[in-house]
């Protein structure tokens, strides 16, 4: 099957913030709560010196603060721990403190009759860790943090309030979550974080690729099978063209084949491909690590129900081995190397035009604007579908952002007044390519998110059509019941060591994959021992 005229489309501006589960967009969309731009009046005190790292500086550091005469209460809201950092991120974020700020000059909200002014802190995602941690023990915490995934907060054990009863103080109804949603945000059975936004995971689909091999599009409803089309794929799958199979993983092994091309365009399944000399492969898993892949089979962990012994779930085995082979034996996923290159825009394949299919988080549609004006150029049509089933389940790994406060606010019933006003700004939600927990999930795709994506990719929503954002609704039903990045002893040297292996896997031809199981309970048995020792 000989491809001609790769399409290609452009590399996001920023790899770094957007590994950290976060993106910018092209063009903010309309906000959900009015907006004045006003400008919040320079206060008298003396902002601190910038740290290190910080990209906006707070005002100031006190617990009050003196504006045109009248005593505000002063909440400190930290950004960086997750998403928020990309340049767009921020112009919104400072809106969103503006208005909020504002708005206490007409009607002041703090517990006392006081207007709450709220302080925005933003620093790197690469030195939030320890810039949060640092003021902590310097008791400067700041009252709100976030948005803040999973994995931020691990290392933050035991820092977080209680949200339920400032919630219920301030006579915000916590039942319209999910009890489940509000079970897994909570630690020992306290809510320590407001639930805010989900980033369902779903397959990624380049249309113009799929048109131009002649195949089928993936299908977009649960339930749904795959349309084998053409003689080629018909030889492929070993059904009559114009079969339907499964959407498992191991079929879309065999899509991926199909979609994978070397320079004579020869693809993956046929004699002669080249595999030293790709041009185009047929799959990804976006950004991901071992664990969040594993999910991808099945629900798991690397700790045992005991909470101190290491295991490597079958269905993780399975999802890592499935991968591995995709890299060095059948050729559909590229290598570390390949992943780096500029053919596959420098560590974002599907930006690159040269991927037909990839797993990913919502969280990165955002990102297909990211550079709006190359990317409007060059890619045309892209759509999702939805996750592939294995032994006849269908998981659908979810990423999560919370705000949480700190026990060591001095004003916590200030602060989720503030944080309550943050969480209900869409535009914001939008633009860390955040899905609200509540509301009508499907009128927000449509308002926020196709607002920011139609501009630049006019071809998409031509004559009513758009990107089919229930795809992504459906999938988050099939989140698994144990999330990906859901605690482990020892928590940070454990996710250290066990990525150190797991990264072996796209560096490193002829590995033993029962030798990378063992060595991955190997290391972390020791680390879990080594918390356990006093």
């Amino acid at each position: 099957m000989v491809r001609r005229g790769f399409i290609r489309f452009a590399a996001l501006a920023s790899v770094v913030a957007l590994a950290a589960s976060a993106c910018s967009s092209g063009a903010t969309p309309t906000p959900s709560a009015p907006t004045t731009g006003t400008a919040t009046p320079t206060p008298a005190a003396v902002a601190p010196t910038p740290t290190p790292g910080q990209l906006v500086t707070p005002a100031t550091n006190q617990p009050t603060i003196m504006i045109n005469g009248v005593e505000h209460v002063v909440v400190q809201w930290f950004v960086g721990l997750g998403s928020g950092t990309n340049p767009s991120q921020i112009t919104l974020e400072q809106l969103v403190v503006n208005d909020f700020n504002a708005a206490q000059d007409k009607k002041p909200s703090g517990t006392n009759g006081d207007p709450i002014y709220l302080s925005l802190n933003i620093v790197q995602n690469t030195t939030a860790t320890d810039i949060l941690k640092t003021q902590l023990a310097a008791n400067n915490a700041p009252d709100i943090v976030g948005p803040v995934g999973v994995k931020g907060r691990a290392a933050f054990e035991g820092v977080w309030a209680d949200i339920t009863p400032l919630a219920t103080k301030a006579g915000f109804d916590l039942t319209q979550y999910d009890p489940n949603v509000l079970k897994l945000l909570s630690t020992n059975g306290v809510l320590d974080g407001f639930p805010y936004a989900v980033y369902p995971s779903f397959i990624f689909f380049n249309k113009d690729l799929f048109d131009e091999a002649g195949l089928a599009y993936p299908p977009q409803k649960v339930g749904d099978k795959y349309t084998v089309k053409g003689a080629e794929a018909a030889a492929v799958f070993g059904v009559a063209d114009g079969a339907q199979v499964d959407w498992s993983w191991d079929n879309v092994r065999k899509l991926a084949m199909l979609l994978s091309v070397d320079k004579n365009g020869k693809d993956a399944t046929e004699t002669g491909f080249d595999p030293a000399n790709q041009v185009q492969f047929g799959f990804d898993f976006m950004w991901s690590e071992g664990r969040r892949m594993g999910s991808d089979f099945g629900s798991g962990s690397f700790v045992a129900a005991d909470g101190k012994t290491a295991q490597f779930p079958d269905a993780w085995k399975a999802a890592w081995t499935w991968y591995y082979n995709g890299i060095w034996t059948d050729h559909f996923i590229a290598n570390a190397t390949e992943e780096g290159s500029t053919l596959l825009a420098s560590g974002n394949p599907p930006s690159s035009g040269h991927e037909a299919m990839a797993e990913m988080f919502q969280w990165y549609d955002c990102c297909m604007s990211a550079s709006a004006t190359a990317a409007s150029k060059t890619i045309k049509k892209w759509d999702i579908a939805i996750q592939p089933s294995y032994q006849g389940t269908i998981t659908a790994p979810m990423d999560m952002d919370v705000f949480s406060i700190t026990k060591a606010s001095k004003d916590p019933q200030d602060a989720f007044t503030a944080l309550a006003y943050i969480a209900g700004r869409g535009d914001l939600s939008a633009s860390y390519g955040g899905i609200p927990l509540v509301g009508d999930q499907l009128t927000f795709y449509h308002t926020y998110i196709d607002a920011m994506l139609k501009p630049e990719f006019p071809l998409i929503y031509a004559n009513g059509g758009d990107v089919d954002w229930q795809v992504a609704i459906d999938m988050e039903k099939y989140a698994p019941a144990i999330h990906h990045e859901a605690a482990m002893p020892n928590y940070v040297k454990s996710m250290d060591d066990y990525s150190k292996i797991w990264t072996t896997l796209g560096t490193t031809s002829g590995l033993d994959m029962n030798t990378v199981f063992s060595q991955v309970v190997t290391a972390l048995q020791a680390d879990f021992n080594e918390q356990a020792t006093p």
